[in-house]
């Protein structure tokens, strides 16, 4: 009798977790139908470094758009000017990767790089990779994390292209913590993705660490990358429905 209650104890527990995903991917889903615009406050190692946003909409009946662009701010271009702006777009059923751009500016090192996926193949550069379906892209997966089981202890795997490289990367999710942003206090489920295979070996001891809303929305409310001269955070600082424009908002730090 006793293993039975156990049994069916963890059975509800079970179908609770699967609701509650349920759920969450249900209104991160109408978050993106309607447009959604996320901006952030960027440090390197605590020091303030500029603005970023984040954009996701509809592009056509069956794709969405999705774009990051972040830049320094006055001060910190005098130390290392950079404006980075990256772009995707994606099916809207199963979220694979159809174009990834990226525009860098980073202290007068510029690059303007595309890549295309047409079935199981992927161009860049001339150069054509065979890629499985779905395939995602750094950005994209960000964003596709929001739709799926993020209880601490969830472990998900998927095949990533970036660079003209196609690699595996574990996401694990770790733990809950409550965290207070210039948008709010959260309580958050924090995710660290990680390659596993593929790829090459340049930045293979980088951490990257995101902090999730633990709620329906799922919002990225902290981004950190740790890397060996310290570490890029993005702070989330407000939310709007809908997207007007892909370009950061300037803060009074930044005004020239």
């Amino acid at each position: 009798m006793r293993g039975c209650e156990l049994t069916l104890r963890r059975f509800a527990v079970l179908i609770l977790s699967l609701l509650a995903a349920v759920n969450a991917s249900a209104a991160v889903d109408a978050s993106f139908v309607a447009g959604e615009t996320l901006d952030f406050s960027l440090s390197w190692s605590k020091i303030a470094g500029g603005s970023a946003r984040m954009t996701i909409a509809p592009s056509g009946d069956d794709r969405y758009r999705i774009t990051s662009v972040g830049r320094s701010s006055a001060f910190f271009s005098r130390i290392f000017k950079v404006r980075d702006e990256i772009e995707s777009v994606v099916t809207r059923d199963s979220f694979t990767t159809v174009q990834y751009r990226k525009l860098l500016d980073e202290h007068g090192r510029k690059k303007d790089e595309l890549t295309t996926i047409e079935g199981s193949a992927a161009v860049r550069k001339g150069k054509t990779v065979a890629v499985p379906a779905p395939v995602f892209d750094p950005l994209s997966l960000m964003y596709y994390i929001r739709r799926l089981d993020l209880a601490p202890g969830a472990k998900h795997e998927f095949t990533v292209i970036a660079d003209g490289k196609v690699y595996t990367l574990a996401v694990s999710v770790l733990r809950r913590e409550t965290i207070t942003t210039p948008a709010g206090r959260f309580e958050t489920v924090l995710v660290e993705p990680k390659r596993t295979s593929g790829g090459t070996n340049r930045g293979e001891n980088n951490q990257l660490l995101i902090w999730y809303s633990d709620d329906e929305r799922r919002l990225p409310v902290r981004i950190r990358s740790e890397v060996n001269v310290g570490s890029i955070t993005a702070t989330l600082r407000s939310v709007h429905s809908g997207v007007e424009s892909t370009e950061p908002v300037t803060i009074g730090a930044e005004v020239k």
